[in-house]
């Protein structure tokens, strides 16, 4: 599969709207769940998907996972990059290898910013070459885009370069600011190595701190468009277990606190403003 065809789709960054790994047990989505997000992101344009774990398990049936390839290629998805949560997961990895019987797997990537938290280096490269041995599919990793300095180990180990860059967290909330941060972070990058870059997350929450808002999210992407960035649409549903801190006495969540409202749909299925036109034909793509 040639990398090129990573470049080609409209990605967006998916976990189920009924996922929550803050419950105890964790809340699983249904299949039936699973396929109405999937219906919806189709239908407004993306074609490619991109998980962050291979193993969400059917309700009330352990050890039986959801197989989100099959649904979204049911749904009309082109691609999938399937991820792997934890790296030294034996299950999950078994269930990503057997995932690359679907022919809309175009590739993996394992972990999420966990290097030297979650996972280690060695961990991480023994689950990346087992699945690109396994597979014959590429296989990356994900880290923050500030990991990716010149001499970093993730090159290396990356088939194509999937590093998450977020201008909020660079302290930029305005769109059109943001969006040439973006910008100058990917060529910057580009300059380094002929890898592929795929930006795995990008995108300004909706609220939750000051100078965000629905419309300022659709303004970023909207502008984004028209630049020479490859890059997966960071998120698609929003995701109210997520918070940056703890709740005070009364359980509200001060701000900031904009991880619930990453994304370009509520947690309801609703679009934002930022959903509209969102995989319009991007005039400035590589």
């Amino acid at each position: 599969m040639p990398l090129e065809l990573l470049a080609q789709l409209c990605w967006v960054a998916y976990s189920p709207t009924h996922f929550d790994p803050t419950r105890s047990p964790i809340s699983y989505p249904s299949e039936d769940e699973v396929r109405k997000d999937l219906q919806v992101l189709n239908n407004a344009g993306f074609d490619g998907l991109v998980t962050y774990g291979a193993n969400y398990e059917l309700p009330g049936q352990p050890g039986h996972f959801i197989d989100i390839p099959k649904l979204a290629q049911e749904a009309g998805f082109k691609g999938m990059i399937l991820g792997v949560w934890d790296p030294a997961n034996e299950a999950e990895l078994k269930t990503a290898e057997t995932a690359s019987l679907s022919p809309i797997v175009l590739g993996y990537s394992v972990g999420n910013e966990g290097l030297g938290d979650r996972y280690d280096l060695s961990t991480l490269t023994t689950a990346i070459e087992r699945l690109r041995g396994a597979t014959y599919k590429p296989v990356t990793t994900t880290e923050q885009v500030n990991d990716y300095y010149r001499s970093s180990p993730l090159w290396e180990i990356s088939d194509w370069i999937f590093p998450n860059a977020h201008p909020y967290f660079s302290g930029i909330s305005d769109p059109k600011e943001a969006v040439e941060w973006t910008a100058k972070v990917f060529k910057n990058l580009s300059s380094v190595s002929n890898k592929l870059i795929l930006f795995k997350e990008v995108g300004l929450p909706s609220d939750g701190d000051a100078g965000l808002s629905e419309r300022n999210q659709a303004s970023y992407y909207q502008l984004l468009r028209k630049e020479p960035v490859n890059y997966v649409v960071f998120e698609a549903f929003d995701a109210p277990w997520k918070h940056l801190g703890k709740p005070d006495a009364s359980g509200r969540y001060t701000w900031p606190d904009p991880e619930p409202h990453w994304g370009v749909f509520t947690s309801k299925r609703a679009p934002k403003p930022a959903a509209r036109g969102i995989c319009a034909e991007r005039q400035g793509a590589p």
